[in-house]
């Protein structure tokens, strides 16, 4: 596995990656108005995303930026972003990372500015004091649309295939005031083809002992026999499909990061969005092939299929059902015939300390980073390792 971080500005820094060429995107963008990472003589800080001036302007930069995500992205390719709220006039924002206002005491940088601007004037586009920005969802309606909500800029749309809700359940408390205490950010999962990469079975959870149908022949209380055998990690493509809530814990980091995401955030996009191996050739996913256990197929002969398909399950009366959340097995994966791989390749344009790269890394992928502070780079070196490359200067072409 190779990781390459990329020091520059996120536009300088994908112009420098070829068509195509990318698998799965998993980002967290700076947030609107909250924090700033870049010290005020930065010579990149005027180009720092998030000290835009109104939440208009910031779904407009987030938009250029994914403009050019779709030009690297591979047709089969997934877009993952999460991105947290912005109050408007009080310079705070869900206190999720951190115990205090991570928007107070800015020391003139552009972010302080534009926090100004919404403390004074509702007319320059921000809502009621107090009130939401309501920016993740702003944003998802620009993708699935092709059209900024707040200014009508148009774009090419996306299909908007799930927004995963990340609830914490550790969050700090910080300043609450009237509202409950905020523990959730979202995660817009998006693509551009209707046949994207999508492995659910690598993701499926294992049927859990408590469940009503009880395994290997045992009688569940309620008197329901299963036919099925024990669930076999290695083989097995059942198990219950996950939720698109996600209780994930933050994680202590002791780097001088200020929004570092946990790395359980991102295994679940990673083995489920991002092909093990891609053709070099036709660029086609080698993808998962499964058939029906002995099992299953005796009790399709059997019983007649319940209303909803294979996750329904199977009846035979009230006492008896087969269960079908682990009645598949792994036979092999696609092959184009062409005889010739590269890894699957995560990216992520804002990669700060480097979780995505060492979750992607980690799990047999190859991982491309890009973030506009070099200080980061020494960061996600300590988490990578030895597969990470640092390249400082990426204009003028591809990295090798």
């Amino acid at each position: 596995m190779t990781a390459r971080y990329i020091v520059a500005d996120v536009f300088d820094g994908l112009r420098s990656l070829p068509d195509n060429s990318v698998d799965l995107v998993f980002t967290s963008p700076p947030f609107l108005a909250l924090r700033s990472y870049l010290p005020p003589d930065h010579p990149d800080k005027a180009r720092e995303i998030g000290s835009e001036p109104t939440p208009a302007a910031f779904i407009d930069t987030l938009l250029d930026v994914t403009e050019e995500l779709a030009r690297v992205l591979a047709p089969h390719g997934s877009l993952c972003v999460e991105l947290g709220d912005t109050y408007s006039g009080s310079g705070g924002d869900n206190h999720l990372y951190e115990g205090t206002n991570p928007a107070a005491g800015f020391n003139g940088s552009a972010t302080q500015g534009a926090m100004s601007v919404r403390r004074r004037d509702r007319s320059g586009g921000w809502p009621l004091d107090k009130s939401l920005c309501l920016i993740p969802e702003s944003y998802r309606l620009a993708l699935a649309y092709g059209r900024n909500p707040f200014n009508g800029r148009e774009t090419e749309p996306w299909r908007v295939r799930n927004v995963v809700r990340w609830h914490r359940p550790n969050p700090p408390v910080g300043a609450l005031g009237d509202k409950f205490r905020p523990s959730t950010s979202d995660v817009a999962v998006a693509c551009k083809s209707a046949k994207r990469y999508f492995d659910l079975d690598a993701v499926r959870v294992p049927v859990k002992d408590h469940s009503p149908f009880a395994r290997t022949g045992q009688t569940a209380p309620n008197g329901r026999q299963s036919t099925m055998p024990p669930y076999d990690p290695e083989t097995s493509a059942g198990g219950a499909p996950p939720l698109d809530t996600w209780i994930i814990p933050t994680e202590p980091y002791k780097g001088s990061h200020y929004a570092t995401f946990p790395s359980d955030l991102v295994v679940k996009p990673v083995a489920a969005m991002c092909p093990e191996r891609v053709c070099v050739v036709c660029g086609a996913p080698s993808r998962r092939i499964t058939e029906d256990t002995a099992e299953l197929a005796d009790a399709k002969q059997r019983f007649k299929w319940a209303s909803g398909g294979l996750e329904k399950g199977l009846k035979k009366d009230a006492a008896t059902r087969v269960d079908v959340s682990g009645a598949r097995v792994t036979t092999g994966w696609t092959d184009c015939g062409h005889d010739s791989w590269r890894r699957g390749v995560v990216l992520d344009p804002f990669a700060g300390s480097g979780t995505t790269l060492a979750v992607a890394t980690g799990h047999g992928r190859d991982a491309i980073g890009i973030d506009i502070d070099s200080a980061n780079a020494d960061l996600a070196l300590e988490r990578v390792g030895m597969f990470l490359t640092l390249l400082c200067d990426p204009i003028g072409g591809a990295p090798g």
